[in-house]
């Protein structure tokens, strides 16, 4: 049994599509059945369906912009009248050759090249023309266009002529730069850009490509020897990467003599080609922390100051380290600072958020005079209270409820406590000194 699909096809009313017809007819949709896929038929749809008549090549295209491909048509084209002689045709063919050695309007030739017309760029031989050349691909603004009028150019020009002429044209060099640098052609970059006097570009493009590109600490350390004698020696160079630069190699310089003086410890080999934060980590490790007067890089100061890590980082990582350590005795040392005026006079001094200080020292298991001290930095006594409480920090509840004078919540936490401890004594101690400093305050009053 056949299906209704198949009766629609067998059926000979239903007309095919004739590909020979010479007009193709529009369909046309019934008015009383006007309707489509999506539901009833809007105005435009209606319109466009019964559309008959093409658009007019003026809502397509510019007069302007059409009398230009033809014209470009017909530069392209080369007709021959029909019924002329021999010798007229090849007269012809003569003139046409001729015009092969002059140089053709640079800006049909741009014309071309934003197209992707096949053009070639011989006949500009003579400076000047190349010059026209390379100024008409500019103004452009076609990247494509100035870059094929650039390899041309560098191609047919002396590198020093070449580089005179980009030398006055930012987006002609910033054009042939990227195309060199995406095709790791490193060292005819280089040359441009120490040319232009752009000698940190230049150095960090080979700090990027060469130093990056390897893992090999010697290899690192004499590629950066070499980029700052060839770049930051030079005059004008930038003194900020050059620093970094030298920076660098301090590090590098140091992390190897560790690895040929201490060994192949797990710990050394962990800091080779590491950061200057990792390598402070090891050497707050392997320092003696009473001794300061150091004046290498196994001494963490020096170290932090001469790769300029700030306060806030160097205590952070000597902090974690010694707490993982438990050497809370060396805190003294990291966190103590000599006054100004008197140099014997020592001052706690911290730069580093003093709550995730807390609650990091917590989580290492620090004890509680630790705890304490660092408690005592909370100036505010709401935000001092809440941090005790939430280490469990006895002593700095006691004490936060002592700047808050809150009697009456220090007894209840007083009896919260157990009976004989030294907690106990020392809330007991605190309730006193409040009551006795409550009384004189109000026998001053009745006086």
């Amino acid at each position: 049994m056949e299906s209704k699909d198949d009766d629609y096809w067998n059926d000979s009313a239903n007309k095919s599509f004739n590909f020979d017809e010479d007009e193709v007819a529009v369909l046309e949709i019934p008015t009383h059945n006007k309707r489509s896929l999506f539901g009833e038929d809007t105005s435009s749809e209606a319109s466009y369906v019964n559309l008959k008549n093409d658009l007019p090549l003026e809502a397509i295209i510019s007069d302007e912009n059409l009398e230009l491909i033809l014209q470009e048509q017909s530069r392209d084209e080369m007709t021959i009248p029909k019924g002329i002689s021999l010798e007229e045709e090849v007269k012809l063919l003569r003139k046409k050759i001729q015009e092969f050695n002059y140089a053709p309007p640079t800006e049909s030739v741009i014309r071309k090249l934003i197209l992707g017309k096949p053009c070639s760029l011989e006949m500009f031989r003579s400076l000047a023309e190349k010059e026209q050349l390379l100024d008409e691909a500019i103004a452009s603004g076609c990247g494509n266009a100035i870059l094929k009028v650039i390899l041309f150019l560098d191609r047919t020009l002396k590198k020093k002529l070449f580089y005179t002429l980009l030398q006055t044209r930012t987006e002609a060099v910033y054009h042939y730069i990227n195309y060199l640098s995406l095709r790791l052609k490193v060292s005819e970059c280089t040359d441009l850009l120490v040319f232009l006097g752009r000698h940190h570009e230049a150095s960090l493009l080979q700090f990027s490509i060469f130093v990056c590109s390897t893992s090999n600490i010697s290899i690192k350390h004499q590629r950066l020897k070499k980029i700052y004698s060839d770049y930051f020696s030079q005059p004008g160079s930038n003194t900020f990467y050059a620093q970094l630069v030298a920076n660098y190699i301090n590090l590098l310089e140091y992390q190897s003599s560790e690895l040929h003086s201490v060994g192949g410890s797990s710990a050394v080999i962990a800091i080779q080609d590491k950061s200057v934060l990792e390598t402070l980590n090891y050497v707050c490790g392997k320092f003696k922390w009473g001794d300061t007067s150091l004046q290498t890089n196994d001494n963490p100061f020096k170290l932090a100051e001469t790769h300029q890590v700030s306060q806030s980082q160097f205590e952070w990582v000597a902090l974690n380290e010694r707490a993982k350590r438990q050497a809370w005795l060396d805190f003294d040392h990291i966190f103590e600072k000599k006054a100004w005026l008197n140099l014997k006079q020592k001052s706690f001094k911290i730069n580093i958020p003093v709550d995730r200080t807390i609650l990091r020292l917590y989580s290492l298991h620090a004890p509680n005079p630790i705890l304490n001290t660092f408690l005592g930095k909370v100036e505010d006594p709401q935000r001092r209270l809440a941090l005790a409480r939430k280490v469990h920090s006895k002593h700095g509840i006691v004490d936060a409820l002592i700047l808050l004078k809150d009697r009456a919540e220090l007894e209840n936490y007083r009896n919260s406590l157990d009976a004989g401890t030294e907690e106990r004594l020392y809330a007991e101690n605190a309730l006193k000194s409040m009551n006795n400093k409550w009384k004189s305050d109000a026998m001053k009053l009745i006086k």
